[in-house]
């Protein structure tokens, strides 16, 4: 399963009527930020930056799991812990299976909450 709808579900018991414009805003904070985020790691990348890429690999885990994105988070948890053990250029093969990870998480979330 890309996306397991009830993580975001679970506000409407909490949110009620504002519940569709909560989980609207959730969704817009998380395509906004992966964004930001795969700009993060793209420069941590080319810069060697370890931290910077554990960084955005840990926000963007994060944030992935609160969509209910749970195989995305995992493919970032990967990235964070290696990302802070090995060298950086070995994982860059890694990120465009995770750019199309996310596109099915997108359209999925889209999808579901349009």
């Amino acid at each position: 399963m890309i996306v397991d709808p009830s993580a975001l579900e679970a506000y409407r018991e909490v949110m009620e009527d504002e519940a569709d414009e909560f989980i609207a805003d959730i969704l817009g904070s998380f395509y906004s930020n992966a964004r930001e985020l795969f700009s993060a790691m793209d420069e941590a990348l080319t810069k060697d930056n370890a931290e910077g890429f554990v960084r955005a690999a840990h926000t963007f885990k994060s944030t992935a799991a609160t969509v209910g994105a749970i195989p995305l988070s995992g493919l970032l948890a990967n990235l964070e812990k290696r990302g802070g053990s090995e060298p950086l250029a070995g994982l860059e093969p890694l990120i465009p299976p995770l750019k199309q990870a996310y596109e099915e998480v997108e359209s999925k979330l889209r999808e579901l909450y349009p």
